[in-house]
């Protein structure tokens, strides 16, 4: 296998602490994606339907802007774990404005998810219908309680 990173959107902290753990168990690097604008706590509440994240998930195209990510990591990568919370079922927006940005058609990419409840199967075919270019791997859902072992076993199938 070639070089992996792991990349993330986290905005609470849960989804960094599990790509620092497949990033330690996989030994890849681990990069940040981040939204220019930092989300708060009532950009970020699914319940209100006038919060930021409401309008983005619920807005058609948008595509809110991201700090610049390492380009040469990732171009070097031949895996790319790719990790998000999920929003409505599905990848949050600033996840779409990576995606957009660089081009993955060459490499395997494993998606991951943290989520109290749902699965990541509608984000996973959501980003297999908008991305048909990149060679998707099944995702997986992680708690924060995720072992070096359940890791491995999903990272096999890169």
């Amino acid at each position: 296998m070639g070089q992996s990173v792991v990349l993330y959107l986290s905005n609470t902290g849960h989804t960094q602490a599990v790509a620092e753990k497949i990033a330690a168990t996989t030994g890849s690097k681990l990069i940040a994606i981040k939204p220019q604008q930092a989300y708060s706590a009532s950009d970020l509440d699914w319940t209100d339907h006038d919060s930021r994240s409401y309008h983005e998930m619920h807005g058609g195209y948008v595509r809110p802007a991201i700090e610049p990510v390492d380009s040469v990591a990732v171009g070097q990568a031949t895996v790319v774990y790719l990790g998000f919370p999920l929003w409505w079922a599905t990848a949050p927006r600033p996840i779409d404005t990576f995606l957009d940005s660089v081009d993955l058609s060459d490499k395997t990419v494993l998606p991951f998810c943290t989520s109290d409840s749902s699965a990541i199967d509608e984000a996973v075919h959501q980003l297999r219908v908008d991305y048909p270019a990149i060679n998707w791997r099944d995702g997986r859902r992680f708690t924060s309680g995720v072992t070096a072992q359940e890791i491995r076993k999903w990272s096999s199938k890169a």
